[in-house]
């Protein structure tokens, strides 16, 4: 199974604790790249959440607004004993001195290209497969959702984003078609698979929105205007 490369920017992993804060929350840099980061933190944050992201190694830092867009509990602890949150974070716009300072940390080794990222990515979506398989296939409704405010707001604003960025808006579009056609996911309704922007939301968000929300806030805004 191949897996094709779509990421909006190359991935880098730490190579040493990096700190930062994002909003009042103190937090670690896992993995950064030009479009985002994934950070971990001891207090949950709630999706959609907008706030400054900011960390300094020695001369080296940057300040940006970012925005959350997944957040979980680690399964396993750290060195420790205790369970951290992971959040992903995206860059809300291109920065000049986020960019400066990821490019002076990789000339120092503080960061260093995430060489691996792709084969992980490989088992997961195998993995995907293998759970898509063996659960039954879902078909999208027009039942009344009640949608979290963090998640209507969170859908607005990469919807905003997307219909901003028409090119950008595409690629997502063709990365959720590609986990579609390799069957990560099953969906199927003709009518969701051909609605581009439904789906490029969907992976923008990295799946943690289910589509069916998605559906019911864009319709909602249909009607209000």
């Amino acid at each position: 199974m191949e897996i094709n490369n779509v990421r909006a920017a190359e991935r880098f992993r730490t190579a040493e604790e990096l700190p930062g804060s994002f909003g009042s929350a103190s937090v670690a840099l896992i993995d950064v790249s030009a479009s985002g980061a994934q950070i971990e933190h001891s207090q949950p944050l709630r999706l959609g959440t907008r706030a400054r992201f900011w960390f300094r190694r020695g001369q080296v830092g940057a300040s940006v607004q970012a925005l959350t867009v997944w957040s979980h509990l680690s399964r396993t602890p750290n060195a420790q004993g205790k369970y951290l949150y992971h959040s992903g974070l995206k860059v809300e716009a291109q920065n000049s001195e986020y960019e400066r300072a990821l490019q002076e940390l990789l000339e120092h080794g503080v960061i260093t290209p995430d060489r691996d990222s792709l084969e992980r990515k490989r088992k997961r979506d195998l993995q995907r497969i293998a759970e898509a398989r063996t659960r039954p296939v879902v078909k999208f409704l027009k039942p009344e959702i009640d949608v979290p405010p963090d998640q209507q707001l969170l859908i607005e604003h990469a919807r905003k984003r997307l219909l901003s960025n028409p090119e950008e808006a595409q690629r997502w579009h063709q990365r959720a078609k590609f986990a579609i056609t390799q069957g990560t996911v099953n969906i199927a309704t003709d009518s969701i698979r051909d609605r581009m922007d439904v789906l490029a939301v969907w992976e923008y968000l990295e799946h943690s929105v289910e589509i069916s929300t998605i559906i019911a806030v864009f319709e909602n805004l249909r009607t209000s205007h």
